[in-house]
Order: structure tokens, then sequence, then C-alpha cells
């Protein structure tokens, strides 16, 4: 925070282009924020896809493998793991 005070009154006074030059600062400072929410969403997306798999993982180790006749959801998760379909 510091810095960007440091710049903005560093860019005040200097004349009549300040005011486009503060604009290109506010423009750069508000992508770089935009940039680093898009990084935090994507690494939690990642993350939480992540977990879902690893517990998945678990519950097929826990309770072993779905039966052949059980259908929907288990047969999506089937072919995710790569079982052969019968």
């Amino acid at each position: 925070m510091q810095f960007i005070q440091m710049v903005w009154n560093g860019i005040g006074g200097m004349g009549a282009g300040t005011v486009l030059l503060k604009a290109v600062f506010i423009v750069v400072f508000g992508a770089v924020f935009w940039m680093v929410c898009e990084l935090v969403k994507n690494l939690f997306e990642l993350f939480s896809k992540l977990a879902v798999d690893a517990l998945r993982y678990l519950a097929i180790i826990a309770r072993g493998w779905p039966k052949e006749g059980e259908d929907g959801e288990e047969k999506k998760i089937a072919a995710r793991w790569g079982r052969p379909e019968h």
C-alpha cells in the first residue's frame, strides 16, 4: 500500500498530463488485482477437484468397487477411473 501511495503522490504535481498518467496507473493496478483474483479462483477450483477425486478414491478403497448392475453416477465414475464397461 505504501508503494501505491508513494507512486501516486510522486505522479501528482507534474503538470496537466498527470490526470492521464494517474488513470493509467489505476487501470494497471486494477488489472493486476484482477489477475491475482483469477489466479486464486483457478487454484481454488483445481484443489477442490483434486480433493473430490481423492475422496472418491478413498471411498472406492473403503467400500470396494461398485457392483456391475449399478447405474447412474457410478457408471460415470467407473468410466472416469478407466474401468471397462460390460
